[in-house]
Formats: structure tokens, sequence, C-alpha cells
């Protein structure tokens, strides 16, 4: 424990060093000091006394090593110091200064116990025994000790405990006093004091986070109207991690912890109501929406290889009018935090790429998973519950003529294994959260050479139709509420209220309410016919489906249709 030298006063040649008060000290291990413009010649005598009731202070002894250590104090005292720092000058015209001192305590005992203190109002604002509490106290005591306030015929001493008695009676009023004083400074200065702040904030009508530090709320407060004009925009969701200077109200409200998953997504007026192509009444999928792709890069073109998390031979060229990644014996993999992709395990995600092989090469996908400290996990397959990263490995593709559509789900923590899952490429698996997921990185490994286009990370699709008509501005956001004090209507009505424009409607979503256990029927036969297109029959519905029966084409350069084992013939034999 360092016990700072606090205050400066010149008396005559001398410097006087007045130390912050020491509560509960056993005795002095060592001192430091900083000092200026000394030298053989011209230099400091140092002495030191102290007190342990603040009135009657020892006699001024050498500052030395050896008559500090042998000091000794019970534990039961607050004991005060003062250090005088002597000119011994040669030269007057030399500017000795000192501008700090310090002493190290031994060690500490337990400061004293204080139930009546601690079920006081005051205990939420100080401890009993807090240095400004105990500066206020001792200098009001020394005040009452002199003469001119109390009455000279008051004795401050007697014979048989000397001034004991008195400052024993006058600290403790002194002591309560400084409760009140201080207490009254808490409010009269109560931007410095964080909980205070928070409520003044609040009451003024803007959220602030438990998180939040002080400097965060002087900002808050500071700058109070600019914060009300972020509502109604994109501010309402910035993110210091993002090199913001403060998370934005939105996130304030919720306790937003970097860990946690948010998303915020505007629809495009074409991916809400009925819009040909786009969204029907009743449509649920997200793949659409750059919003919410938390892909590196959120267009369709792969522009900037500094992005992705890539290995072996990877550029970027242009395939027609598309920006591609092309990769020779490479692809993406890294455990580098620079690349991690923010995720919730409550959530089910879509991870969907399109992709073009050159005959007689293999692709592998996968994920790796992270905790928010960093560890690695493993994934679990959804076919069995086994330790499983990879969605499929070494695979070839139906068609090398064409970019083929691969759309792999990663589902969320609590689903229920599925024994007869299969990806839509009839290869391999879908995946499971593990727990504690709260990063990935995709994995894409090419054997041989392919090319990779318009790479898409987002939730699988929302747990709520979106077939609305005149409506302006559709939002929907995942968020995890960590505020205690505000119930998910709450937050939903605040949000409604004051966050965004009011011509919006609002879809909110609790990630911790967002997950679902479907129980899956098993799939009907899959066949191929002749030529494109193909029929395929399957039953991907709850509890007692109706089949029904889709038809395939291929639309533009997007491909749907994949091949599963058939025998030694096709692309995927048997025996990989």
């Amino acid at each position: 424990m360092a016990i700072q030298a606090a205050t400066f006063r010149k008396e005559g040649n001398s410097i006087i060093l007045t130390c912050a008060p020491a509560v509960a000290i056993l005795g002095i291990a060592s001192f430091a000091d900083t000092t200026s413009g000394e030298d053989g010649n011209n230099y400091f005598e140092k002495y030191f006394r102290y007190a342990v009731n603040g009135i009657d202070y020892t006699e001024w002894q050498q500052l030395t090593i050896d008559h500090l250590t042998e000091l000794q104090f019970a534990g039961r005292e607050v004991v005060y110091f003062e250090l005088k720092y002597e000119r011994i000058l040669a030269d007057t015209s030399m500017d000795l200064q000192v501008t700090a001192a310090s002493l190290e305590a031994t060690a500490t005992a337990p400061l004293p116990e204080t139930p009546a203190f601690n079920n006081s109002v005051f205990a939420r604002y100080f401890g009993a025994y807090d240095p400004e509490v105990i500066s206020w106290y001792i200098n009001v005591l020394q005040k009452l000790y002199a003469k001119g306030i109390i009455p000279n015929y008051m004795d401050r001493e007697n014979e048989a405990n000397g001034n004991e008695d008195f400052i024993a009676f006058w600290e403790s009023v002194a002591h309560f006093v400084s409760y009140m004083v201080i207490y009254a400074r808490k409010f009269q200065h109560f931007y410095e004091t964080d909980f205070l702040l928070s409520d003044f904030i609040t009451q003024r009508g803007l959220a602030v986070s438990e998180a939040n530090s002080l400097p965060e709320m002087t900002e808050l407060m500071e700058h109070f109207y600019h914060q009300i004009a972020y509502r109604g925009t994109t501010h309402i969701y910035d993110k210091k991690e993002l090199g913001a200077a403060i998370d934005g109200e939105l996130l304030r409200l919720i306790n937003y912890r970097q860990e946690d998953e948010l998303l915020f997504n505007l629809y495009k007026p074409e991916h809400f109501g009925w819009n040909l192509g786009n969204a029907s009444p009743l449509y649920k999928g997200l793949h659409l929406n750059d919003n919410i792709n938390k892909n590196y890069e959120t267009h369709v073109d792969v522009k900037d290889l500094s992005k992705y998390p890539v290995y072996g031979d990877v550029s970027v060229v242009m395939d027609e009018e598309k920006s591609v990644m092309k990769i020779k014996d490479g692809g993406l993999k890294n455990s580098n935090p620079d690349f991690w992709i923010k995720v919730d395990p409550r959530l089910d995600y879509e991870f969907s790429f399109l992709v073009k092989l050159d005959a007689g090469s293999r692709i592998s996908v996968g994920i790796h998973s992270f905790d928010k400290d960093g560890a690695m996990l493993n994934a679990r397959s959804y076919k069995d519950g086994t330790d499983n990263n990879y969605f499929f490995e070494s695979v070839q593709l139906v068609r090398n003529d064409k970019y083929l559509q691969v759309k792999l789900f990663i589902y969320n923590r609590n689903r229920k294994t599925f024994a007869q899952d299969t990806t839509e490429i009839k290869q391999g698996n879908d995946l499971i959260f593990h727990q504690d997921t709260t990063y990935i990185i995709p994995i894409i490994e090419i054997a041989g050479t392919g090319s990779i286009w318009g790479m898409r990370m987002l939730p699988m699709q929302t747990n709520y139709s979106r077939g609305l008509v005149q409506v302006n501005n559709f939002i929907s956001i995942w968020m995890r509420n960590r505020n205690h004090s505000f119930a998910i209507d709450q937050v939903t009505s605040y949000v409604r209220h004051y966050l965004i424009p009011y011509n919006s409607w609002m879809a909110l979503t609790d990630v911790g309410d967002a997950g679902y256990n479907e129980t899956e029927e098993v799939p009907e036969t899959f066949f191929w016919e002749p030529a494109a297109p193909y029929c395929e029959t399957t039953a991907w519905r709850p509890v007692s489906p109706t089949c029904e029966e889709k038809e395939f084409f291929w639309i533009g350069e997007n491909a749907t249709a994949y091949c599963e084992n058939f025998g030694d013939e096709t692309p995927n034999p048997p025996t990989l």
C-alpha cells in the first residue's frame, strides 16, 4: 500500500508534505521521492513525523529507512505522516524542488468493522474510512482542538487521560458530520459518481448500459442532444468494438456485450410482402438479405482477398461479369481472430456460396468454432451428434460447366439430431453448434482448381412470416436482452417509441427464444430424371408433413441440381 504525499506547502526554507491518511497499516517498508536541482553542495535534508490521532505529532526525525522500518502500528489507527524537506544551499540561486513522495506500508490490517455505517444511506456512496472522509474530519478536528471555535473554558486535557477524551468525543462528532458533508458533495458533483450519473442520464430519457464507464457516461451527458439526434438512424446500433466512441442506444438499452450477436436488418422493399422471385407472404428465408450477411464482403463479388482467411494459390479474377475467388490447391482456413465471424449458438445459420470446379477437382467445406476467449471448439454432426467440423470432405460436384450453389446449415445448439440428414448436394451432413460457440471461421478447401462466388453467412430464417403490405420500412432485429430491468416487451416498446422512425414496422427477436427443435421425418427417395429439369420428392416439414413435388431448373448461373451416390459412374462414387 503506497501512502502518497497529497499536499505541499512552503515554510521558510523548507517544504512540508502532508501525506494522505493511512488506515490500518502495520508498519513502513520503504519510501521514494522525486526531487530536482540537487547536487553535492545543494541538497535536501529530509525529516518526518507522524500522529495517530491527527493532533499530537511526534518530534521530527531523520527520514531514513532505518527510522521508518522501526515504526510499528497496531492496525487500528489512522496514521498521518508529514515529511519536511529542508533546503541546504551553498548557492542561494539554486531552485530545489520536490515533486512527489510516497511511503510504502509493510502490510495492512483489516479495516475496523462498521455495521451501523454499512446499513446507512451513506454506504452506497463512500466508505467509512475513505480518504476524503478522513481528510475532512481530521481537518475539522484540528480546528476544533485549536482555540477559537470551542470556548476556551472547555478543557482540552484532564489529569487522568490528557487530551484523549476530548479528541475521542469530538472526533466522533466530526467523523459523523463528515458523512453528511461528503454525502452532499456526491450530489453536488454527481457526474463524478458512476451510478448517480447513470441515474441522471436515464431520468433525462437516454438509455445507459450497466457496462458504460464513467468517461463514456460523461460523453453521453455532454453530447446529450447529439445522442437524441441519432435516433431513427443507423447510429442506434453503433458498436464500440468497430470504432464508435460509444455503443449506440439500442446496444446500451440491452446491456450489449462484445461476444453477443446483434443483427439489424432493414429490408429492401422487394424482400417482404409479395414480390416475384424475392418474397411471398409465408416465406421466412433470408438468403437475399445483404444487410445481415456476415461474410467478409457483403456483396456477391469477391474484391479484396485481404479480408479473407485464404491460403495456397488464391487470386481474384473476372469470370465474365463476375469477380470471383480463383483457388488452386488452397482455399479458406485459419484461426486468426482477425477473421472471426460472430454468431450465437441459439440461432440457425445458413452458409452458402456458388462454386465451379474444374474436372477432377474436389472440395471440402467446414467451420472452425471458438468460444468467447478464443478456445477452439468442435461442432457436432446433425446426423448422429458426433464431433465433426466438416459438412463434407473431398467431394466432386455434378457439373463443371456451371456455378453450382452450395447451401449448408449450422443449427442451434439445442437442435436434436436427425439420422437421415444430408446436405443439399446429397453428401455429408449439416452441423450443430457447440453450446459455447461465439465465433466461427468458414473452411473451404479445394484440391485442384475452382472458383468461389457469392459467399453468404447469415441467419437461416425468421421465426415469423413477412407478408406485410403498406409498410414503408420493415426492420428485423436479433439481439440478446441482458437488461434485467426490462422485459423483452418493454425493450420492444422502447425501440418502437424512441429508436426507429414512426413509419417503420419492427419484429424483434430475443435470440434466447429463437432456437427451435422441430421433429423431422425421413425424406422420401431422391431420384433423377433423364435430364434437367428433374423432380425431387421430399418431406422437410415438422410432424405429419405433406410431401410436395418440386421441379428444379437451371436458372441463369444458379444451378440447383445435385447428384447423390448412384454407382461408380457418378461424380461421387460410393467408395468416397
